[in-house]
């Protein structure tokens, strides 16, 4: 994970391509596989958040050699593009502007908010994406889950900012820590969002059962398709569905 890698396992259905210029996350979330990912502790890593050493330089040479591609490079999966150090640093915007310079596309997925309206400018229309993590509506319940991220309603005003200004907008409702409360996210935003990837909870126990996952599942698919908007399930929901039908739209690659 030096520079921009190709993902495995899991984080392949979310991109094709990444890279994590952060080492830590400060959201704090329950949920977080990053710490097990990365064999450190949950205290180191969300309490020590700090550039990955000479990232620019490396990205800088991948990217010339990745230039015209078609994949879309993910920021981020072992980190939050925009922790709070980069209001003071933007080495975000410092890699984007190095994609955008080489003709690499790319999205970039947060649970940050207004920190993000900063690089707006550097988005190109069908080929980059602006996607948030959102787990429920609830401000008190999402700062019990995630106490170090934005409140849901603005990451879903980064959200509507994005689409306003042409740029593709997509949400991961992954993980699903409460059916009901995923499904309202869908409901809340499908105006201004082109695509859903929706997956289970697989980091934590919980007691969701096979069937309160397949209806969901369904119920979710069927509300997409009444209202025209595109989705991906990923693989771990889709093994709950049974013999129920879906089709999935992958945008991972940019519309060139």
């Amino acid at each position: 994970m030096a520079g921009i890698y190709e993902p495995k396992g899991r984080a392949l259905e979310y991109s094709m391509l990444a890279v994590n210029h952060y080492t830590g996350c400060p959201h704090r979330c329950l949920y977080c596989y990053g710490p097990r990912t990365l064999k450190v502790s949950k205290e180191e890593f969300h309490s020590h958040v700090e550039p990955r050493k000479d990232i620019l330089k490396i990205v800088g040479k991948q990217a010339a050699r990745l230039a015209g591609t078609d994949k879309r490079v993910m920021l981020s999966f072992a980190c939050d593009p925009y922790p709070d150090v980069d209001a003071r640093l933007q080495l975000t915007r410092d890699v984007l502007k190095i994609l955008r310079k080489n003709d690499v596309p790319f999205q970039v997925l947060t649970k940050a908010g207004h920190l993000a309206f900063r690089d707006f400018d550097l988005y190109r229309r069908g080929l980059d994406a602006f996607a948030v993590t959102l787990t429920t509506l609830d401000a008190e319940v999402a700062s019990q889950t995630e106490p170090g991220a934005a409140p849901p309603a603005e990451r879903i005003e980064m959200l509507q900012a994005a689409h306003d200004r042409g740029i593709e907008t997509w949400v991961s409702l992954e993980p699903v820590l409460d059916p009901v409360e995923s499904y309202k996210v869908l409901v809340a935003t499908h105006e201004f969002v082109d695509l859903y990837k929706i997956g289970a909870l697989n980091h934590v126990e919980h007691d969701i059962t096979s069937d309160q996952w397949r209806d969901f599942g369904v119920r979710a698919i069927n509300y997409c398709i009444a209202t025209g908007t595109k989705y991906y399930i990923k693989q771990d929901l889709a093994g709950h569905l049974g013999e129920f039908q879906f089709g999935n739209t992958d945008n991972r690659k940019a519309r060139r």
